[in-house]
Order: C-alpha cells, then sequence, then structure tokens
C-alpha cells in the first residue's frame, strides 16, 4: 500500500513524464535505433535548452533508452526522436509513456533493479547516477528532479543492504562467462580476444581473470592507450586497434562491447574455419549478424546472452516484496518532502514577513548576537510551519498562527 497522503501529494506531479524503449516491447535491433550516442546526448541536452525544458535526463543503457522530465510526453518524444534520427511513428509502435506517480514508481524500481532484464542488477546504479550528472553539468536538472533520483538511489541502496535481491552476480557480464563455460570445451587452450575497454568490458576481463584464471586474453580499443592501461591493470596482452581483423581471426571466443554506431566486426574477418564463439554485448550491435553464418560460429546477442540466466534468478525473484516494500516507504518519504516543496513560494512569503516583522521591534539582545538571534527564532518559527503544513492545508490559518507564535517570542 502507498502511504495515505501519496496520491494526493503526487498529484502535482502529473507533469512528470518517462517516455522510453525498452527490452519488453523493443528487440535488440529496434532499442539500438533509439540509443543516444555521445552526440545525440548533446542535441538533446541543446534542444531542451532551446525549448524550455529545464528539468529534464536521459538513460540510455543496453536494455532501454529513456527520457525523464517534467514537460509534456510529446516535448520528450520529440527530444528523443530528432536527436536519434527517428520518426515518431517508430517510437510510438515500440515505446511507452507513464506520468505522475506511474513514472515515479518506475524510476524507483529502475534504480532499484527491479525492471532490468536481469533482476537485481545493480549497474543501472551508476549509470543512473551518470545520466542525472551530465544532466546537472547540462543545467537541465532541477531541485524537483534531482530530488526525486535521490530518493530512488537512496532507496536502492536499502534494498541491496537489507534484501537479497542483488546476492550474487547479476549481470550481462557474468552471463557472457555461463556461455562459455557452456559453449567452449577446454577454455584454458583458447585465445579470448576483448573488443571494447569500456566499463562493461571491464566487468567482462574481472569475470574472465576470476573464472578462467591462466587463459589467454587479449584486449584492443580504438582508443590505444585506454586499451594499455586496461591491459596493464587486468594483465592482459593489448593489440592495436588496426589488427583487429587479424586478432579476430586468431580467436576462438570474441567479447564486442563497444559505443561504435556501426559494425565494427564483419564476415571478411574470419577466413579461417574453426568452432568460434562471438559475443555481442554491445547496444547498438558492434558485430555483423551475418557472421552467423559462417561455418562453426556461433553468435549471440545481449538479449540472448541475458535470457540463459532466468532460471537462476527464482531466489532473488521471492525478495521482490520486501524491495517494493522498501520503495513504498521512501516514496512516504518523498511524499512528505514534496509536500513542502509544494509550498515553497508561500514559506518563503512567510519568512519575508517575518524579517519584516523583525525590522519593527525593540533591540531583542543587545550587542553582536541580536541578529543571530533573530535568524534563530524566526528559522525555527519557518520549520515549525512546515512541519506542520504536511498534515494541515489551511494556508491562512497556518499562516496566522506562525506570526502570533513569533509575537508571543518577541512582543511588540
Amino acid at each position: 500500500m502507498l502511504y495515505p497522503d501519496t496520491y494526493d501529494v503526487c498529484s502535482g506531479l502529473d507533469n512528470f513524464v518517462i517516455i522510453g524503449v525498452n527490452y519488453h516491447n523493443a528487440d535488440t535491433s529496434t532499442r539500438s535505433n533509439f540509443a543516444v550516442s555521445n552526440t545525440a546526448y548533446e542535441k538533446i541536452a541543446e534542444h531542451a535548452a532551446q525549448k524550455g525544458i529545464n528539468d529534464v535526463f536521459v538513460l540510455s543503457t543496453c536494455n532501454r533508452t529513456e527520457v525523464y522530465g517534467v514537460a509534456t510526453a510529446a516535448a520528450l518524444t520529440e527530444l528523443l526522436c530528432e536527436a536519434t534520427g527517428n520518426p515518431v511513428s517508430a517510437f510510438n509502435r515500440h515505446g511507452y509513456v507513464q506520468h505522475g506517480i506511474a513514472a515515479i514508481m518506475h524510476l524507483f524500481k529502475v534504480a532499484a533493479g527491479l525492471d532490468s532484464q536481469i533482476i537485481g542488477d545493480y549497474e543501472i546504479l551508476m549509470q543512473l547516477k551518470k545520466a542525472t550528472k551530465y544532466a546537472k553539468e547540462k543545467g537541465l536538472l532541477g531541485t524537483l528532479l534531482d530530488r526525486l533520483v535521490n530518493f530512488a538511489l537512496q532507496a536502492s541502496k536499502k534494498i541491496k543492504s537489507e534484501t537479497r535481491l542483488s546476492t550474487g552476480t547479476v549481470s550481462v557480464a557474468y552471463a557472457a562467462i555461463e556461455v562459455i563455460r557452456e559453449k567452449v570445451a577446454d577454455i584454458e587452450q583458447k585465445n579470448i580476444l576483448l573488443v571494447g575497454a569500456g566499463k562493461f568490458g571491464c566487468n567482462v576481463a574481472k569475470n574472465i581473470n576470476a573464472y578462467f584464471p591462466g587463459v589467454k586474453v587479449r584486449i584492443t580499443n580504438r582508443t590505444h592507450a585506454k586499451a594499455e592501461a586496461f591491459a596493464v591493470e587486468y594483465g592482459l596482452e593489448c593489440v592495436p586497434y588496426e589488427l583487429l581483423s587479424t586478432v579476430a581471426n586468431e580467436s576462438d571466443v570474441l567479447i564486442a562491447s563497444t559505443a561504435a554506431e556501426a559494425f565494427s566486426i564483419v564476415p571478411s574477418f574470419f577466413s579461417i574455419q574453426k568452432p568460434r564463439l562471438l559475443l555481442d554485448l554491445s547496444v547498438p550491435k558492434s558485430i555483423d549478424p551475418a557472421t552467423q553464418s559462417l561455418p562453426g560460429t556461433t553468435l549471440m546477442d545481449v538479449d540472448e546472452i541475458s535470457a540463459i540466466l532466468n532460471n537462476t534468478f527464482a531466489m532473488r525473484k521471492a525478495e521482490i516484496p520486501r524491495a517494493l516494500d522498501i520503495i513504498q516507504e521512501t516514496l512516504g518519504e518523498f511524499a512528505a518532502w514534496h509536500k513542502i516543496f509544494l509550498h515553497r513560494h508561500f514559506l518563503g512569503e512567510v519568512k519575508s514577513k517575518l524579517y519584516e516583522l523583525s525590522e519593527t521591534q525593540p533591540c531583542i539582545a543587545p550587542g553582536s548576537r541580536e541578529k543571530e538571534v533573530k535568524d534563530a527564532q524566526i528559522q525555527k518559527a519557518v520549520k515549525t510551519l512546515a512541519v506542520d503544513l504536511r498534515t494541515h492545508t489551511a494556508k491562512g490559518c497556518q499562516y496566522i498562527s506562525t506570526i502570533n507564535a513569533y509575537l508571543q517570542m518577541n512582543p511588540l
């Protein structure tokens, strides 16, 4: 159950909207079309500012692209489609829109890993923080959305510490290890090539070191310096990106996790015919699907890799009710904060009036502490008013009561 006043308080948030596409209703190819590149991020920030949208951020991962904002659904959809080069009709076929309390609940579930393709995947937490940090740097994260995200992160952290929803490794990077275990015999004799030295590649490398110690692993990346640093940290062999086709041809297992906007691994790379496992963890895809037709080649994309772990999460699913309870508790706390936020202008007016009254009063504390005493009394009066407004909304009565309380402390 939601806190009793949650719906009333959050009714003022009907203009908080989420639009997006995710793995529930869009395949990898469709999600790739709506994936937001660095260039697209810049376009969204620029267009949002031009349209007067001041509270918005974009979350784009391999499983979802979502735009969160205090704006109309049409305006947010237009931002996304303009930046990614998609017609609005394409979004309408595959996308979804949520408003108000439903949108808030969705954000909380996303932050907690409850809406992840692999339940309890907390990698989304860092991605959410990164998305809001970028928006804040661009001046596009207002007080309301900033605090809403903070409450969602607070609930997520509590869920992680108080439930077993995150017990064990729950990530696509770990799923890749399970696929290799199942598909590749004598892995210690094989060559593994990692293409991409981003955070996802980092997680894959950690898992390979942990589960396949001693296996020969190479790493290549468009930015060679990044690949070199990566190789040193994880004990890998660094290969110049210019040699990608050569080392790909030599590999027995190739794992791609890049941010390229076009296929970087194509069938012509593979002239050596042998059993080969290609794992494409990229969105958009890095490996040309045509490689699947090569003799001995097994190609799996991020959706197929994720699916193999579905049966392992029964235990985590049992933790969902407790996780939802924590979300409801935190949502109640957000509702209490938001109720005060709705009255912020009224509280400011009362505070200004109290300062006006203080100027008409005789000296209440001779000496240098007079201003400090007045400030403390006014802050106390406004704080008491804020607390009262959480349960009472008769502003006129509250206003008179606060003025009287202050005057009793400082009679004229």
